[in-house]
């Protein structure tokens, strides 16, 4: 896990290398900027305040005048208009905005292309370059690389030439091509070291220490990140010093010296948090929650993680999706949550499958040996045309017959070619259509059959919903995080007793809702009696699953079952009996003139093959008129909201129902499932949902 984040540094240090010379301060710049009336003032003044506010990693001040600056430039000031568009651009990129970035820095391309003005057009390139490197598109930000640097040296601009190549050489890192990274960072030092651009030497310092990172030489790579936090730290440069620190510990990290390593890092995160800064943050609470779980803080490790997923949510960025997702499959794992262990490993095999691809290094290849191969034929140029031109004069008449016989011999086996590939063309045209329409029947046909074994699984379930009219109210919030659902209830009644069970299985969609059929029906088979006991039924139930699954003990076999709340209750004598795998069920009683709200844990075991399988247990409860019973299973609870970035909880969920107890049963369904919409904002349903509620 390196921080790929001086890239920074490189892509703007051309731009803003010579700017603060004069220390201005902030203070008469802003009382200048009331006091003049000018408008050509007013525009330099904003310009110095935008960028000397963006030197002090204050982005958002540093918005709000380079906004005030292109809305007073927009007419007249073409000029000025492209700084602050470059320079608002480049707030947004360290605000980690990166649609509003990119939109930018394409206004600013097409303006600068439209008033012939070669400068702005590279540094366009340059963002370009920056926006396609966060996201991985790695080919594509060298193809904007390579454009920006035949630009500037048309220009003769050796300062943006130097930092558009250090910026290519970030993406040869990020694709560990060490050789050629190397090459050019020790080239750019050797050249520049002499001018004492302190930002860019420490940029190349960090670059280099990342080198030997991947080298295995941390001493090495410690002694580089040490040598850049020095001279940010000299230059006030709090980020830049933040991002040292954080690499000084992945090298802690890696000696196995955690202590250290978590020290480090926490003050790092403390550093960027306060400048906004999501991008690095992901890496920073990826690198805590990997050291939290080795050394078994698995609480702090889930909210370490919860938290870069966040970060990765606010910026788009999705390159360390797959490292966090397979983090927590080995989080959930080591705690024994391997349902969603196998969700998380099955999310990471999809991300990784999305964002990465064999042969970007070889896109890589061919885009730099072009460009190398450009370069060799410019500096030939003149060389070429002197002897192609003197050829052309000696042997003429013989020189343009040949060329007319090739041409001749040329169009006449394209038009051969062109005639086969047209035939070919039109038989592949015709495959595709015919193919396309059997993909498009069948996603129809498979649509079809889930919206309909959806409605088979409604029926179902509603089934059982006439047995629970014997109580004088009860609610069922049921919300499938898909078509089909892996959350299930079951009721029956057997003379004055009757069973009721709350479950939820192994995953959702198609395989939970064909576990959720099974265990209803193996339910309706087990209870045939009105006098059976609940840790009975649940046993004989395990025995079932076992059995018809194959489940033998083997480690590796899929852990398929449920997490089951069950009770029964003899309706004229109230008492009732209670037995869980996992979900405990709780009653919210009368005492003492005070409500409460009372659990009867569940056992720490699913109904299925595990590990540590023990008989399950049973409670014998007397209950009253007006107590109410509550089941559910994980979904409500675990549901992440996007506002706090944290799970709901049981305990939040029970506070809420002993609060809204003294409500009709069907006002608390209502506040439930606001509750859970409220919460939830725009964050995507990650669970079934079920809640049972039954009022005595």
């Amino acid at each position: 896990m390196i921080k790929k984040t001086s890239i920074l540094i490189f892509l703007f240090c051309a731009s803003t290398m010579f700017i603060f010379a004069q220390n201005k301060n902030i203070d008469s710049l802003e009382k200048s900027l009331n006091q003049t009336n000018n408008i050509e003032n007013k525009i330099s003044v904003l310009k110095k305040l935008t960028e000397l506010y963006f030197s002090e990693n204050y982005y958002d001040k540093s918005v709000y005048y380079a906004e005030k600056g292109l809305k007073l430039s927009r007419t007249k000031h073409s000029d000025s208009e492209m700084a602050f568009l470059e320079l608002l651009a480049r707030n947004k990129f360290k605000l980690s905005k990166f649609n509003i970035s990119y939109k930018l820095y394409t206004e600013l391309f097409n303006k600068a292309k439209k008033n012939k003005n070669k400068h702005y057009q590279g540094i366009a390139l340059n963002g370009f370059l920056q926006l396609f490197w966060i996201q991985g598109l790695y080919d594509k930000a060298v193809k904007s690389g390579n454009e920006a640097i035949n630009i500037f040296e048309e220009l003769n601009d050796s300062d943006n030439i130097t930092v558009t190549k250090l910026n290519t050489a970030s993406v040869y890192l990020d694709l560990k091509n060490l050789k050629e990274a190397e090459k050019i960072y020790d080239d750019v030092l050797n050249n520049k070291k002499n001018n004492y651009d302190t930002v860019l030497i420490a940029g190349i310092y960090e670059k280099k220490g990342v080198i030997q990172f991947y080298k295995k030489f941390y001493s090495a790579s410690g002694y580089f990140y040490t040598k850049a936090l020095n001279l940010y730290q000299l230059l006030n440069d709090e980020l830049s010093a933040a991002i040292e620190i954080g690499n000084i510990a992945e090298t802690y990290e890696v000696e196995k010296k955690y202590s250290k390593a978590l020290n480090l890092y926490n003050q790092a995160i403390i550093i960027e948090k306060k400048h906004k800064y999501y991008s690095g943050l992901i890496f920073l609470y990826e690198a805590t929650g990997k050291l939290y779980i080795e050394t078994k803080q698995y609480k702090n490790a889930e909210k370490a993680l919860k938290k870069a997923l966040y970060s990765i949510n606010l910026t788009k960025e999705k390159r360390e999706l797959p490292n966090i997702y397979n983090l927590l499959h080995l989080l959930y794992a080591k705690t024994g949550n391997y349902k969603k262990a196998y969700e998380y490993i099955l999310k990471k095999d999809t991300i990784k499958d999305s964002i990465t691809g064999e042969n970007v290094q070889n896109k890589i290849n061919l885009i730099r040996i072009k460009y190398e191969t450009e370069n060799a034929e410019k500096e030939n140029l003149f060389l070429k045309k002197a002897q192609e031109y003197q050829k052309m004069i000696n042997k003429r008449q013989s020189f343009i017959i040949s060329i007319i016989s090739a041409l001749l011999v040329i169009i006449i086996l394209f038009a051969g070619l062109l005639y086969k590939f047209n035939l070919k063309n039109k038989k592949i045209t015709n495959t595709l259509s015919e193919k396309n329409k059997e993909l498009n029947n069948a996603y129809s046909d498979i649509k079809g059959s889930i919206n309909y074994a959806g409605k088979i699984q409604n029926v179902m379930l509603s089934s059982f919903t006439d047995t629970l009219k014997v109580f004088s109210e009860f609610i069922i919030l049921y919300k499938p995080a898909y078509t089909l659902s892996g959350d299930f209830y079951w009721s029956k009644k057997i003379n004055n007793t009757v069973f009721i069970a709350v479950g939820g299985s192994t995953g959702h969609g198609i395989p939970g809702a064909l576990l959720s059929i099974t265990g209803m029906s193996f339910l309706n088979e087990i209870v045939t009696e009105d006098f059976i006991q609940t840790d009975v039924v649940l046993n004989n139930l395990r025995n079932k699953i076992k059995q018809r699954l194959n489940q033998n003990g083997n480690f590796r076999e899929h852990k398929d079952g449920w997490d089951i709340a069950l009770f029964s209750i003899n309706l004229k004598t109230k008492e009732t009996q209670f037995s869980g795998a996992f979900n405990s069920m709780y009653v919210i009683t009368e005492d003492k003139g005070k409500k409460i709200i009372v659990k009867y844990k569940a056992d720490r075991q699913p109904v299925g093959i595990y590990y540590r399988e023990q008989p399950f247990k049973s409670h014998n409860i007397k209950l009253k008129k007006d107590d109410i019973i509550w089941m559910f299973t994980d979904g409500f609870p675990d549901q992440f909201s996007e506002m706090y970035n944290k799970k709901y909880s049981s305990k939040r969920l029970k506070e809420l129902l002993l609060s809204i107890s003294s409500e009709p049963m069907k006002e608390q369904k209502n506040i439930l499932n606001s509750e859970f919409n409220k919460w939830k904002g725009n964050f995507e349903q990650v669970d079934d949902i079920m809640i049972m509620g039954i009022k005595l």
